[in-house]
């Protein structure tokens, strides 16, 4: 993931609201940053691959991220 992916993800779990999804979460990192639709998309497909490289759920592999 391209840094400022990972800054994105930082953020939405950061700001993560309780029982929120965390595509929700970085949806609403992504248009606080006044970023567009594509980038959501971006990063979301890149936290997919991570997820499925580390073999976790999309949510265990955003929080490994934000840790880092």
């Amino acid at each position: 993931m391209d840094p400022e992916a990972v800054s994105i993800v930082q953020e939405a779990m950061r700001t993560r609201l309780r029982n929120e999804t965390v595509e929700r979460a970085i949806g609403r990192a992504v248009r606080r940053r006044g970023l567009e639709f594509s980038r959501y998309i971006q990063v979301m497909s890149d936290l997919r691959d991570e997820a499925k490289a580390r073999k976790t759920s999309v949510e265990e592999a955003a929080e490994a991220l934000a840790k880092e």
